[in-house]
């Protein structure tokens, strides 16, 4: 084995990761509250071995009838692992046609690089940007990070996760009383993470984020998901997911929490 040029091969992924991150900092900034990224796939890719790997998943839903209704939500992700860093991009796209009309328009695309600093310590950086018509959101952009502290031994199946950090937030809003809103705040962000491998073909995962105002305590979000992952195959599996969004101050007629659940296929390659 040459483990020169291994070691050549490695730094220049290093330095084709650092790029692609300085570029989506670049055209993604400015970026903001966060949806909730760290999930049983982000868990699962920091076990694997160092490399690329890229998954897609697919949901579609098809009614007709009394209504006609087509909703369809792809997601793709990219990760890529050294000895010490991990990086991933995400992206996800939803729509839904209620006869002909959009009633589901939101997309989000996310870039996150964590450091493993120590066994059980790693400091990570993100950044996001964001749209959501259901919730008047037109756009969020937001940048932070922050340091995660890892409870577990090293061969359990259970892994629990706690995570610290900051984020500068900028959204605009269409609110249905006062026109556009734009905001530009601070937001703490601190999360818990756990994740509990049955076997080698079920996995569960929950995670809940706290995000508060940091010169308004009252202005606070809360974002909860569960999910449940069946490895049909090495490459093909079927997760199941519960979103939950907590908005202490939302726009004008928008209730304060959301729920969703979702179903499909991961493909991973």
């Amino acid at each position: 084995m040459d483990l020169a040029n291994d070691t050549t091969d490695q730094d220049r992924y290093k330095q084709i990761l650092g790029t692609c991150f300085v570029l989506c900092l670049i055209f993604c900034s400015p970026l903001a509250a966060q949806v909730n990224i760290f999930t049983d796939e982000t868990t699962k890719q920091m076990q694997l071995e160092p490399g690329w790997y890229n998954s897609i998943t697919m949901d579609l839903t098809y009614r007709t009838g009394n209504t006609d209704l087509l909703t369809a939500r792809t997601r793709f992700r990219s990760d890529y692992l050294s000895e010490t860093y991990h990086g991933f991009v995400f992206g996800s796209l939803q729509e839904g046609r209620r006869s002909g009309a959009f009633f589901i328009n939101k997309g989000m695309a996310h870039a996150r690089i964590i450091r493993r600093l120590t066994q059980h310590l790693s400091v990570e950086s993100f950044i996001q940007k964001q749209f959501n018509e259901s919730i008047l959101l037109n756009d969020r952009n937001l940048a932070g990070g922050g340091a995660r502290f890892g409870l577990y031994s090293p061969d359990s199946r259970f892994k629990v996760y706690l995570g610290v950090g900051a984020m500068w937030e900028h959204e605009r809003i269409n609110d249905k009383t006062h026109g556009e809103i734009t905001t530009r705040i601070v937001r703490a962000t601190n999360y818990i993470n756990w994740t509990w491998r049955l076997d080698e073909r079920i996995t569960t995962s929950a995670t809940g984020y706290y995000q508060f105002h940091v010169r308004r305590f009252q202005d606070y979000r809360i974002l909860f998901q569960g999910s449940v992952t069946f490895r049909l195959t090495t490459k093909l599996a079927f997760p199941l997911r519960v979103n939950f969004r907590y908005d202490s101050e939302p726009p004008t007629t928008i209730r304060k929490h959301d729920v969703e659940i979702f179903n499909g296929l991961r493909y991973t390659f």
